[in-house]
């Protein structure tokens, strides 16, 4: 007598998702991490030239302007990391990683909260600070996009969070 067995595909990585679900919100989300992370990276490059050549000494520019690019050089290497992280987000969310889904819903939420923060800072301000509040609510309104994204693409490629 011979025992039967189901047979089974073998799952790598590449096949371990099922590609045919949630193709369009995956390529959304991650295009929109992807190209986010690409912003903040250019950010940080724009930030470091700036940096540099302040500390040349021949810059004529606002004295506020200075003392916050200085106050903000130690964190470069972090915000690269919080770029690099976008970008390692969207490339994982596009291949339908679970894993790159919820580390996308907590950027989004981080970038939310960044957010918020910003706009605190724009309101203790004692000049004008409309250009403060303007990239404050980008990043408020860009959090919560990323992280709806996210969410989207990981349910409509899994299913509910509590099916894994």
């Amino acid at each position: 007598m011979s025992a039967s067995v189901p047979a089974t595909t073998p799952t790598t990585f590449w096949t371990a998702t099922k590609p045919q679900q949630g193709v369009a919100s995956r390529l959304t989300a991650g295009f929109l991490f992807v190209t986010t992370g690409l912003v903040l990276a250019s950010a940080v490059l724009g930030l470091s030239v700036a940096s540099a050549i302040i500390a040349r000494g021949s810059v004529i520019a606002d004295p506020s302007d200075v003392a916050m690019i200085n106050a903000l050089t130690p964190l470069f290497a972090l915000f690269g990391v919080v770029a690099a992280a976008h970008l390692i987000a969207g490339i994982g969310i596009a291949l339908g990683s679970r894993q790159a889904a919820s580390l996308g819903i907590g950027l989004g939420a981080f970038d939310a909260v960044a957010g918020i923060v910003g706009l605190f800072v724009a309101a203790t301000g004692s000049r004008n600070q409309a250009d403060g509040v303007g990239i404050a609510m980008t990043f408020v309104v860009m959090g919560v996009v990323l992280a709806v994204a996210a969410r989207a693409a990981d349910w409509n490629t899994h299913g509910p969070a509590d099916a894994a």
